[in-house]
């Protein structure tokens, strides 16, 4: 008796059934000059590797918020206020991370064509991390999950409006960086879901695919050099929280010290000193000055200020709020003359002349502005225009010996 074609009456034979696999197709491309040329300019990159879509979305994108972040960089300070200051922080934070993003995916796609796994990839894990990271869940929508695209979407719109209603005025920093964090957050979870998806469809890959074995640069630079753009994009963020605080100065360490040839202001917290002539007399009580100086005609007047200042901001910024603010209706018949190079405390500086009115008085004031660090010292004079005493004098004798920090 036969046995019908396919059955076995003794031991199974039964085989499961094994997953598709397909066979790799390099297209060769070189990861160190995918690298290079993104560096050089996002979007080149992508070209090389033939991603022309990409490439042209990545260029594009970071020429505008690039050039954008320039051309604000000037207005920053100024009248504009937080509007300007905040349009500025999002567009560098959308060229930062577009720069990051263009070399890292160039590298790794050039890996990727070289090892023959590109064509299988549907979504990048890159380009949802991307747009997760910049918007508020596309990577979810170009992932195909709509439902958690929509829910980031509209839920983080509401998060971020409770962020800033309830923040405190000068919580701005805290608030800006918990939601960096919160988009870095989405930006790892979709990631993950694209990289889930890549593993399952290489595991259907025969040959096994050997990233490593590729040769060129080492993954350790363009990934080290993405850790180090990220370092000092956190490092800025936080910049607000190590600006110092003026908004009342300490006059208890300070000191008045009068003699015959010059009378002397040292406050060691600040580490300031200033020096006036002997017909001027110092005073130490006001928390919002450091020293205020008048001599003893009343009509000469000088006082030193401290204002903190972010190291993002030229010096031109000062200059710039003080104009916007002199245009105001309250300051009718007030204007900036000019602004001329200066020397103050030791190093440069800028004096800015202004006419105000005040009691009905022309007064004719020199701000002299120097910068250390994140702190702005400003020494104004004050003299009446119309007056005959000579202030020049005791204004240079001032002027030259302030001291300030080393």
């Amino acid at each position: 008796m036969s046995t019908p074609t396919g059955l076995n009456l003794g031991a199974s034979t039964y085989v499961p059934a094994s997953k598709p696999t397909f066979a790799p197709q390099p297209v060769p491309r070189n990861p160190a000059l995918a690298f290079l040329l993104s560096l050089l300019l996002p979007g080149l990159g992508q070209f090389y590797c033939r991603k022309n879509s990409r490439g042209v979305w990545t260029l594009v994108l970071f020429l505008i918020a690039l050039g954008s972040t320039i051309w604000l960089t000037p207005m920053l300070g100024g009248p504009g206020g937080a509007g300007v200051e905040l349009g500025w922080g999002i567009l560098l934070r959308v060229a930062v991370f577009l720069y990051v993003f263009a070399f890292l995916d160039a590298y790794f796609t050039a890996r990727e064509m070289t090892a023959g796994t590109d064509s299988f990839i549907a979504e990048s894990p890159r380009v949802a991390a991307i747009l997760n990271l910049l918007t508020r869940g596309f990577g979810y929508f170009y992932l195909g999950q709509r439902a958690a695209g929509f829910a980031v979407f509209i839920g983080l719109g509401f998060f971020q409006q409770l962020i800033l209603k309830s923040i405190h005025p000068g919580g701005e920093a805290g608030g800006g960086l918990f939601m960096e964090l919160v988009l870095a957050g989405f930006a790892v979870h979709a990631y993950g879901i694209a990289r889930k998806r890549e593993k399952e469809i290489l595991a259907t890959v025969e040959p096994a695919p050997q990233l490593a074995a590729i040769a060129g640069l080492p993954r350790a630079v363009p990934v080290g050099l993405a850790i180090l753009f990220g370092a000092a994009y956190l490092g800025l963020c936080c910049i607000q929280f190590f600006m110092p605080d003026y908004t009342a100065i300490n006059q208890t360490p300070a000191h008045i010290a009068r003699g015959d040839l010059e009378t002397v202001y040292t406050n060691p917290e600040y580490g300031i000193e200033l020096r006036a002539p002997p017909a001027w007399s110092l005073a130490d009580q006001d928390t919002k000055y450091v020293v205020s100086a008048r001599r003893n005609d009343n009509v000469c007047a000088a006082h030193m200020r401290l204002a903190a200042w972010s190291p993002i901001l030229p010096l031109g910024s000062y200059r710039k709020a003080l104009s916007a603010q002199l245009e105001r209706p309250e300051n009718k018949g007030s204007r900036l003359l000019q602004d001329t190079p200066a020397v103050l405390g030791g190093g440069s500086a800028r004096d800015l002349v202004l006419t105000l009115e005040q009691d009905g008085s022309q007064i004719l004031e020199h701000q002299i502005v120097a910068r250390k660090g994140m702190t702005l010292y400003i020494l104004t004079t004050d003299s009446l225009a119309g007056s005959t005493a000579d202030c020049q004098s005791d204004f240079r004798f001032i002027q030259q010996h302030v001291v300030f920090p080393k």
